[in-house]
């Protein structure tokens, strides 16, 4: 049994005292990366989203202090701080299994409210926490706790966040990834509260507050109290300096899903790689914990976070062209944050408890809440309509859209001027639009913005269309939620045939106006492509140029035996040393009737039978050299086939090969040089190629670029059963044109064919084929999390300015540490 209050206490009660803490935090990432998730099928706008997850501050603001308070001022058989807890968490596993059950805003927020509620009401547990352990022993406690929450954080994002979206059936009942989150997170809060019921005893220090009556009066002299309220300065401070409470959980996640375009999973495991490393750096960080300095090292953190985060800042907006961090440079930035913040965080809980007297510890816990939550309200209101106001000035509006590319380069500023010159009308209601309502963006898929582009991004806004999408967001949350009900009666035994036809009427009846909003969406859109065409007219380009070339070119196939199978990474990589002596087009695996083989491909001219042996003689002392076990000593050569190859070139957006590479990439690919696994600039080209090759279509592609200019040239051969298209339209007849006397029937239709799958595949890779018009359709407002930082900076500053004027009432002797100078002469 642990006991309070103990001047020394053995290793293992520390342990057993920050299990509860560790499941806390398993809890808190649930509520705040899995619930804005849950919250995000309701709401969309960053403000709405702060403010909804601001309204449990509002009652939090005054529930935990008032439990904080009144900790200080009974006694029961069962403590003064474990029925606070107790009850707490009772309410809070409540709330827990409620929230994924949620099938309308009203519900989820109040299963929100109420878990708040209950962790307002928990605030006596750090007091408790502080009363078993000793002041000299509190600074490995805490490291102590933050390792096990760091564990619990681990196991959270690397296993949990990435099944939220997952669906599953047992015994015919579906279970969803979002329910299971929400009920491992109750189902531990569970045990951890056995453990404080049945292994806790708190014992009677006689405190003179004891039996003090609840009064305002009494509230508020308590909070003031001389000895505390110049403690509260440091509270502040800490509150306005912690990065992840100014920015918020939710704006992390959805800077990281939305903007950055992560998936669950990639967040998830981020985060969990962070977390593992974690796991080493805080039991090494926490040897020092009560050997720093403890002032001292809290302001030298502070600067250190503060400037980090600008230095963030700054890399992602004006060191990477396309403002989007790798996953390499999110964990190495981030991992120098957390060990930033956990130091600070490692100085800071037993620091701000040297200055408390135990028996004033719930008070302070009060006036800390107050102070804390206070601060969270403003910093995470702030940030949420900080970022809604920066996307109202700089970012572009809701309404119709239509990505175009022009012949010629412009920049933004003569293209915005020149739109605006020209008189508007709102597909929406064919009303005149306001000259502002206009707006033109520069437009990649790989994100990065020139200040000269061909491509751009016109929008109009539009706030009917606007309103309209909003409604469409409601009768799909609607249809969703019908869908799900309608899944389980069809596997329910007993689910009445009649009940399920009811169903299908009801989602049947709300796809069918979810459709006709999306017709009537893609109706005004189509209606704002055409005032964008007419206005710009001759200065888009004509369908059909994005083919910048196109040839027919004599090849040879050579087949070579091989002792074993070769693998695909073995040959990408033959085949970079071969072309460096000749112009090899492929180097494939060969299907044979009985052993292993490769077949090589290469553009020839004049003798094809000597451009072959040449190929051979290549091939194979390049791989005798690199990977002896592939081609034996013998001679490997199983013949060659003349065939033709099909050249195409296509104008596309973006630079096919990327030439920048980021300060911390280069850094990590000099590393991963040493091991040979240096990534090739080409690599999207590479892999583009691997999409192309299709057995008995396009066996042989090769993918190259041309230096300083944005176009792909793709050659392939064709086989026998390449598929072919016989529509003749403007790319056809732009195919015909460069063919000339080679553009026969099944040629013709095998090319034109290619070319949608050439465009198809450059898509994955974030490549786009120019076309007049790329896209046309409604779009939501975009936002700019990152804009969140400048928001974070600012009440930043304000934290250091607190922490120096406390630092100055210390020197003074308004501020003196009581907690140590009690335990030292108790």
């Amino acid at each position: 049994m642990i006991v309070t209050c103990k001047p020394q206490i053995p290793p293992r009660w520390i342990g057993f005292m920050i299990l509860p803490w560790a499941s806390f935090a398993f809890n808190f990432a649930v509520v705040n990366a899995a619930f804005i998730f849950s919250l995000k099928k309701f709401v969309d706008n960053p403000a709405g989203l702060t403010f909804i997850l601001s309204l449990p501050g509002l009652l939090a603001i005054v529930i935990a202090p008032l439990s904080s308070f009144l900790s200080d001022r009974i006694w029961t058989r069962f403590g003064r701080r474990k029925p606070f807890v107790v009850t707490a968490s009772t309410c809070m596993i409540v709330a827990l299994v409620a929230m994924p059950l949620a099938t309308s805003f009203g519900w989820l927020v109040a299963a929100y409210v109420l878990y708040h509620l209950g962790d307002g009401l928990s605030a006596p547990r750090d007091p408790l926490k502080q009363e078993v352990v000793p002041p000299h022993e509190r600074g490995r406690a805490t490291g102590a706790m933050y390792w096990c929450q760091n564990l619990a954080t681990v196991v959270f994002y690397s296993v949990m966040l990435g099944r939220f979206d997952d669906v599953r059936f047992f015994a015919g009942i579906p279970l969803h990834g979002e329910e299971m989150i929400y009920w491992s997170a109750a189902l531990l809060l569970l045990v951890m509260l056995l453990l404080i019921t049945l292994g806790i005893r708190e014992l009677d220090q006689k405190s003179p507050l004891v039996g003090q009556k609840l009064s305002l009066g009494n509230f508020v002299r308590g909070l003031l109290d001389r000895e505390l309220w110049p403690v509260y300065l440091l509270v502040l401070s800490f509150g306005l300096l912690n990065f992840f409470s100014g920015f918020g959980p939710f704006l992390s996640t959805l800077l990281y899903t939305e903007q950055w375009n992560y998936t669950k999973q990639e967040m998830g495991m981020n985060v969990a790689i962070g977390g593992v490393l974690n796991v080493f750096i805080i039991g090494a960080l926490t040897f020092l914990a009560d050997r720093l300095p403890r002032m001292r090292a809290f302001k030298l953190f502070i600067w250190l976070i503060l400037g980090w985060n600008v230095f963030y800042f700054c890399y992602v907006n004006f060191v990477l062209p396309d403002k989007r961090p790798s996953l390499i440079e999110i964990i190495a930035f981030g991992e120098v944050l957390s060990i930033l913040s956990l130091l600070l965080s490692l100085v800071y809980t037993p620091l701000i408890y040297d200055y408390v007297r135990r028996n004033k510890m719930g008070t302070f816990a009060a006036g800390a809440q107050i102070a804390t939550r206070g601060t969270q309200l403003i910093t995470l209101n702030g940030v949420g309509l900080f970022v809604w106001a920066y996307a109202v000035l700089f970012q572009p509006p809701a309404g119709e859209m239509t990505r175009v590319v022009l012949r010629e380069e412009t920049s933004a500023s003569a293209l915005v001027a020149e739109l605006r010159a020209s008189p508007w009308t709102r597909p929406s209601d064919a009303q005149p639009a306001p000259i502002k309502a206009v707006n033109a963006q520069a437009w990649q898929a790989d994100g990065v913005v020139p200040n000269q582009s061909r491509t751009w991004e016109i929008r109009l806004q539009d706030k009917a269309s606007a309103a309209l999408a909003d409604t469409r967001k409601d009768k799909e949350r609607e249809r969703a939620r019908r869908a799900t009900d309608l899944a389980t009666l069809r596997r329910r035994p007993t689910g009445s045939a009649a009940e399920v036809a009811a169903a299908e009427q009801a989602v049947g009846a709300l796809a069918t106006e979810i459709a006709h909003i999306d017709e009537e969406l893609a109706k005004r859109a189509e209606a704002w492509r055409e005032q964008v065409a007419s206005r710009l007219g001759d200065r888009l380009i004509a369908e059909g140029e994005q083919i910048t070339g196109v040839a027919v070119k004599p090849a040879v196939v050579v087949e070579l035996a091989a002792r074993e199978r070769p693998e695909r990474v073995t040959l990408e990589r033959l085949a970079q040393e071969v072309r460096l002596a000749f112009p090899l087009l492929d180097l494939r695996p060969l299907k044979r009737a009985s052993g292993y083989g490769i077949a090589a491909s290469a553009l020839v001219e004049g003798d094809a039978e000597a451009a072959a042996r040449r190929l051979q003689e290549v091939v194979v002392r390049a791989a005798r050299a690199r990977t002896p076990e592939l081609i034996g000593e013998g001679d490997p050569w199983l013949g060659f086939e003349e065939t033709s190859a099909f050249r195409l070139e296509l104008a596309v957006v973006e630079e096919p090969v990327s030439t920048y590479v980021s300060p911390v990439t280069r850094v990590v690919n000099t590393v991963l040089s040493w091991f040979g696994h240096e990534p090739d600039p080409a690599r999207r080209l590479e892999a583009l190629a691997r999409a192309l090759r299709v057995a008995e279509e396009t066996p042989h592609v090769r993918v190259t670029a041309e230096p300083d200019a944005r176009r792909l040239a793709v050659t392939a051969l064709f086989d026998d059963g390449a598929t072919q298209v016989t529509a003749v339209d403007a790319v056809a007849r732009r195919l015909a044109q460069l063919l000339g006397n080679a553009a026969e029937a099944q040629r013709l239709g095998r090319a034109r064919a290619f070319v949608d799958r050439v465009e198809k595949a450059a898509a994955a890779q974030r490549l786009t084929v120019v076309h007049p018009f790329l896209a046309s359709a409604y779009v939501p407002m975009r936002f700019d999390y990152m804009s969140g930082y400048l928001w974070v900076f600012l009440v930043a500053v304000i934290g250091i300015a607190l922490t120096l004027y406390f630092c100055r009432l210390e020197r003074r002797g308004v501020i003196r540490k009581r907690g140590v100078e009690e335990a030292e002469t108790s």
